[in-house]
């Protein structure tokens, strides 16, 4: 009788998988999704600007830089394949979000908050749309060449993604696409690093500020480095 009983429940049981779908697809799970998607896509950021910082150390560095990432099939391909997985899904359960809000107060507010940190909540779809576009202009760029008006060409005749770079920001109009990407980019990490924390629930009254600020910092700082680079080929200083 009694294994009978525990067949009964174990068949009542819901796998592990459908529960996490079922997690995922909620109010609170569609954020925690964001999050952790959203962690992962910054750690990338914070790789790709290193080794773009290696420009400054000159054509050999840089190229030495490209040619260790493309002779290592397993970490560039998974890295590939990761962002494949992590921007749409990052995307997805943003929109998710951003329409559970919309639906749970159809009626907008009286007096409506026009605080810095208000508008970079309001247009966290938009600017995170605009920096996918930007993110795959970028990659028909700098990755499958298809808009760079220059063939780069070192010294010795082969492709040197250095010659490309400079060639590419020595386009003032390429250059300003990339600013102005890296300034969409910048308002949607600093908005996004402090609601991760959020809807981590690492949260809390005393030093919710200071995450904030850090946000901002973080956000606009690694931004900021990414802009040295195409001023620093305007200026001459990477040539």
């Amino acid at each position: 009788m009694s294994e009978a009983a525990e067949l009964k429940r174990d068949d009542t049981v819901e796998p592990l998988f459908g529960s996490l779908v079922k997690f995922a697809r909620s109010s609170v799970g569609s954020k925690v999704v964001m999050a952790l998607t959203g962690v992962v896509l910054w750690g990338f950021v914070m790789g790709h600007l290193a080794g773009n910082l290696l420009a400054f150390l000159g054509r050999d560095a840089f190229n030495a830089y490209a040619a260790a990432l493309k002779g290592n099939p397993p970490l560039l391909w998974g890295t590939r394949l990761t962002l494949m997985l992590c921007v749409p899904v990052h995307f997805y359960f943003a929109f998710r979000s951003s329409r559970a809000n919309a639906d749970a107060r159809p009626v907008a507010y009286a007096y409506e908050n026009k605080t810095p940190a208000r508008l970079a909540s309001k247009t966290m779809m938009l600017s995170g749309l605009v920096v996918g576009t930007f993110l795959l202009y970028h990659l028909a760029h700098f990755t499958l060449r298809l808009v760079n008006v220059t063939a780069a060409k070192g010294p010795g005749g082969d492709f040197s993604p250095f010659d490309m770079l400079v060639e590419g920001f020595k386009n003032p109009l390429i250059a300003l696409i990339y600013i102005a990407g890296q300034l969409l980019l910048a308002q949607h990490l600093s908005h996004g690093i402090s609601s991760l924390f959020q809807h981590l629930g690492l949260w809390g009254r005393r030093f919710s500020p200071w995450l904030k600020r850090a946000a901002l910092v973080v956000g606009y700082g690694l931004c900021a480095a990414f802009i040295t680079i195409p001023v620093s080929v305007l200026l001459g200083v990477i040539k």
